[in-house]
């Protein structure tokens, strides 16, 4: 903003000054004098130059003015009376979504912390020291919020995985809101979670020019999952945040990307010196914080207890009937002791076992592993049957998690929210071997057979059987021309294959019939000789590109040659032919087949599969010959039996311009065409869902694993997995294997309520 504004500062400097000079010069000479000697030939211009400079003066004058009302407005507007009720209403509603939809609604614990005074560096220079100087103290047994006071509101909450960090920091944003509605001058509180924070240094025209760039980049990432979040507009945000009027909870440090966790120290230390921070909370895990060079500059940190034995023993005693079998599962196996000491393990357990008979419990073949307690845990809570919500067979639920949640983690940082929308770049190094398969075996043979069954038919139709043999023709040596970027798969033989090549083959057949009807129409349309030099301007710098673009000058005098010898050829065939129009034509349809066979061959997903060996990549040199074959003859018998001429209707013009525009079209080159990639992608995306690794009805799915505690609704529309735990889990399980436990849980349930005989 600060540069803007210099910027229209400089312009309006400039144009007064050129105006004061050029003013007197033009008088001058409209009352009969002259002008300087070396302004006489340009005295013509001095009015009209007068002129735009008054124009540039009154619009840089005008966006100065502007930009300063929309400055004090915004301060007016962020004292408007219903901005705090009605923000304070928004954090309400978004702090009961989230205890709604977590685990911990399910237990309430009251966590033990431990004062870590070492943790942090405290800000002596920005506090007013107490009389005696000495640390404060945590009251003991003081809650979250007891202990944020005793600690001047500047606190980190350290704590293992599963600990319960987010639930407390969830705690103390209620206290802090309840005492917001009572205290006008309080802070609202806003949980913001810190994993989509990226460290940007990038600078707009609205920050801060006092900022530094990192801080002003925060401050930005800030605003706007504000704006986001409780829809508190960026304006707003900026004076309620330089005020002071509002409490930052921020929430996971150690899901924050590795190479920007370094950076969080600096920012909040310059953030408290450049911005009214009244309170500031931060969450992290504890071996994550531990590794960082840099310490949060902070009044104080609390650590999270683990729970103790009497704690869990307690709990589950509490629960009665319903955590019987929990109970039983615990003395049965000491090993589970040593894994059930946070808040997380024991919402696990309890809804792993929550209604189980203990003496089922006695009776099986108890795991000791926490994989196995999580396989059940998961097993139970999607068994679950609720008929309020939408179901989903239990291999597509279980799938659609795993890549879910493998997705999420691979991302950088730490995630645990899912994104509103699967970029397929993510899915790099991924490999699913059913996907893989439909990609190569049964989507790319469908295109190709339709592609050339609907260019010969086109082909057939209009210029006779000739013209759908020379289609037919090109397209089966295009196919053998290197780049060759398909895979011979064994792997997913067993997916649901036949639809899905009948849809496949319809939609080649549509887009090779369309293309060449199009092209020929439009080809004949024009006068033979301008569509001659049409396609010989897009031939020209299509070759010119490639010219510019490589850096082989040996590529390069091949590309030179092979334009001038397509372009003299063609002119030679042009003008010795005599139904030019139908050679034009033909050239047009050859270019299309071409680049539609090389589009094609840029579709397969090989990231998807693991590298080849040279033996494998020998076997991969099966072509789509038969599928290719198959295609073409039967789009050009169609189109003959249809009544299309059994040679050629013309002459030979059609073939001729067929071959002509074939060579001249490029299709041997290496790097894709240009929409191929995100055809790819899309194509990509399309079959995770045919194969049942990702859901149909995206917003359904999130609702049915939020109502079984898998996912947790964190916003409008957006949902996060309940724990990095629970989400890593499901990112390394066998689906298929998880799936099946499920249906067997689901079975069992089954057969208990099924009345006796």
């Amino acid at each position: 903003m600060r540069i803007h504004g210099l910027l229209r500062v400089v312009v309006l400097v400039v144009t007064i000054s050129l105006t004061v000079v050029l003013l007197p010069i033009a008088i001058n000479v409209g009352t009969g004098g002259t002008a300087p000697e070396f302004l006489a030939p340009y005295v013509d211009w001095t009015w009209p130059l007068i002129g735009v400079l008054w124009l540039v003066a009154i619009v840089t004058g005008l966006a100065e003015y502007r930009s300063r009302r929309t400055v004090r407005k915004s301060a007016r507007s962020a004292d408007q009376p219903r901005n705090r009720p009605n923000a304070l209403a928004r954090v309400d509603r978004y702090l009961a979504d989230r205890f709604a939809g977590s685990l911990a609604s399910q237990t309430r614990l009251a966590l033990a912390l431990d004062v870590s005074p070492e943790a942090v560096i405290r800000p002596y220079d920005l506090l007013v020291q107490p009389l005696n100087s000495n640390v404060t103290e945590v009251r003991e047994d003081a809650n979250i919020a007891a202990a944020f006071d005793d600690l001047q509101d500047s606190m980190l909450i350290l704590g293992a995985p599963g600990a319960g960090k987010t639930t407390l920091l969830l705690e103390l944003a209620r206290a802090l809101a309840a005492q917001a509605h009572h205290d006008p001058n309080s802070p609202i509180p806003v949980v913001v979670d810190l994993a989509s924070w990226n460290a940007t240094t990038a600078r707009e025209e609205d920050d801060n020019p006092d900022d530094s760039p990192l801080l002003a980049g925060f401050v930005r990432w800030l605003l706007t999952e504000l704006d986001s979040r409780y829809q508190i507009p960026a304006a707003v945000g900026r004076v309620w945040l330089s005020k002071g009027r509002l409490g930052l909870l921020l929430d996971g440090l150690d899901e924050v990307a590795l190479a920007h966790q370094e950076k969080l120290a600096p920012v909040l230390a310059e953030l408290g010196q450049r911005y009214l921070v009244g309170q500031i909370a931060v969450t992290c895990r504890i071996r994550e914080y531990e590794a960082l060079q840099h310490r949060l500059k902070l009044y104080g940190a609390v650590r999270i207890r683990p729970l103790s034995r009497q704690q869990v023993l307690d709990y589950f005693a509490s629960g009665g009937e319903e955590l019987a079998g929990a109970l039983a599962a615990m003395e049965r196996d000491d090993d589970l002791w040593d894994l059930v000491n946070s808040p997380l393990m024991l919402n696990v357990m309890a809804l792993a076992y929550q209604g189980r008979d203990a003496r089922d419990i006695a009776a099986g073949v108890l795991a000791d592993h926490r994989k196995e307690l999580f396989d059940t845990f998961v097993s139970e809570v999607l068994a679950r049957y609720r008929p309020s919500s939408p179901q989903f067979e239990s291999r597509a639920a279980v799938r659609s998690l795993w890549c879910l949640a493998w997705w999420t983690r691979t991302r950088a940082g730490d995630r645990i929210e899912v994104p509103r929308r699967l970029t397929p770049n993510g899915w790099y190094g991924l490999v699913l071997p059913a996907v893989g398969y439909l990609a190569h075996m049964v989507c790319l043979p469908g295109l190709f057979a339709g592609l050339a069954a609907g260019a010969a038919v086109g082909a057939t139709a209009l210029y006779g059987v000739s013209a759908g043999l020379a289609v037919a023709g090109i397209a089966l040596v295009l196919v053998h021309v290197r780049p060759h970027t398909w895979w011979i798969l064994q792997q997913g033989r067993d997916q649901p294959r036949r639809r899905l090549l009948a849809v496949m083959i319809c939609l080649g057949l549509v887009a090779g019939l369309v293309s060449v009807l199009i092209v020929t129409a439009l080809a004949e349309s024009l006068p033979p000789l301008l569509g001659l030099g049409f396609q010989g301007a897009v031939v020209w710098v299509s070759y010119g590109l490639e010219y510019i673009l490589s850096g082989n000058n040996r590529r390069r005098i091949l590309l030179s040659v092979r334009l001038v010898g397509v372009t003299v050829a063609s002119w030679l065939i042009f003008a010795r032919v005599d139904d030019q129009a139908v050679f034009v034509a033909g050239c047009a349809i050859g270019l299309i087949v071409a680049q539609g066979i090389r589009f094609v061959k840029a579709l397969p997903m090989d990231h998807l599969i693991y590298p080849h060996s040279k033996e494998e990549y020998a076997g991969a040199r099966w072509r789509m010959d038969k599928w290719i074959g198959a295609g073409a003859i039967t789009g050009t018998g169609v189109a003959a039996a249809l009544g299309a001429s059994l040679w050629w209707s013309t002459g030979p013009e059609a073939v001729l311009g067929i071959v002509a525009g074939t060579v001249a079209a490029k299709a041997w080159r290496r790097r894709a065409p240009f929409f191929a990639g995100a055809l790819s992608r899309g194509l990509h995306g399309f079959l995770l869902r045919w194969s049942g690794y990702l859901p149909w009805r995206r917003g359904a799915f999130l609702r049915y694993a939020a109502e079984r505690y898998v996912l947790a609704r964190t916003g409008r529309s957006e949902y996060a997995f309940i724990h990095l735990l629970v989400r890593d889990h499901l990112a390394e399980c066998d689906p298929d294997a998880l799936a099946a436990k499920v249906d067997q849980r689901i079975a069992d349930k089954s057969s208990r309520l099924a009345p006796s005989r």
